[in-house]
């Protein structure tokens, strides 16, 4: 998912709506047992629309009542206030017909140094800008119910770790935009200089880390969704992610690097546990 400068509402708009060919998490498989990812959050509009036309951006929970997602998806520059216009969802395997806990928001805190960097070789277009310290905390109105939150790792995924990419993400570029059944992709982290090739974009090596595979990619509306490392079989939040291809002009589905913004360099702000 890109994010935008200058006219930044309009281009954040056309990236959450429009953005992209077709595919979202390209090469991602349907999420069907119960038991895995059920801290998975989905962020969307308040309203009486089918939760499919009103998602917005994904998220994890990380604290019975804190769920963490990008700062872009967020930031009132472009989003307004959130608590009054947003609400997150927990649990959403299926969007249609969901039977997902509804939470409204309290209150919403972007990372400190959390700032839109623009292309430098293609500074006007708000499509090719990246982002750095793209993370953000919304609090819930009450805890979360019988879910288990996702530890955040104490350290970043090294380069060549495998890891799993959970999103609903984008369908089809029209309505209902969102893939209605949760999707998860495997990819592998990759090393700094491969993050840095990949885009002409800036990438801050101070707050991303990126991941590949030969069939994943993904897409709009996964701004905000969880990257997951498994040690022993228990998950832990690596990434939560932040840009892809659009920074270097590729649409959905071409290939390219996933940007993450790191959770565990992190997570002493987020109050991770």
């Amino acid at each position: 998912m890109g994010k935008a400068l200058g006219t930044v509402a309009v281009a954040i708009a056309m990236l959450m709506l429009s953005a992209g060919a077709a595919v979202a998490m390209t090469g991602g498989t349907p999420v069907t047992e119960d038991r895995t990812a059920p801290w998975v959050a989905t962020i969307a509009y308040r309203g009486e629309q089918p939760l499919t036309d009103r998602t917005l951006c994904g998220g994890v929970l990380i604290a019975p009542d804190r769920v963490l997602t990008a700062a872009h998806c967020i930031d009132p520059k472009y989003n307004g206030q959130v608590s009054e216009t947003r609400e997150v969802y927990l649990n959403a395997r299926q969007l249609s017909g969901h039977t997902a806990q509804q939470r409204r928001i309290t209150r919403a805190d972007m990372l400190p140094g959390y700032e839109i960097l623009p292309s430098p070789v293609n500074p006007d277009d708000p499509f090719r800008s990246s982002a750095k310290r793209d993370l953000a905390v919304l609090t819930l109105d009450r805890p979360a119910d019988g879910i288990r939150p996702l530890p955040v790792a104490a350290h970043a995924a090294r380069p060549g770790t495998p890891v799993s990419f959970f999103s609903h993400g984008m369908s089809e570029p029209k309505p209902p935009w969102t893939t209605d059944v949760l999707q998860r992709g495997e990819l592998t982290m990759l090393p700094a200089p491969d993050c840095v090739a990949g885009t002409p974009a800036v990438v801050d090596g101070d707050s991303v880390r990126c991941a590949g595979g030969p069939k994943v990619t993904a897409c709009g509306r996964d701004s905000g969704s969880p990257l997951v490392a498994y040690r022993h079989g228990r998950p832990r939040l690596v990434g939560v992610f932040s840009f892809a291809g659009e920074t270097a002009g590729k649409g959905c589905g071409e290939p390219s690097p996933a940007y993450f913004a790191d959770a565990p360099r992190f997570r002493q702000w987020m109050g991770a546990s």
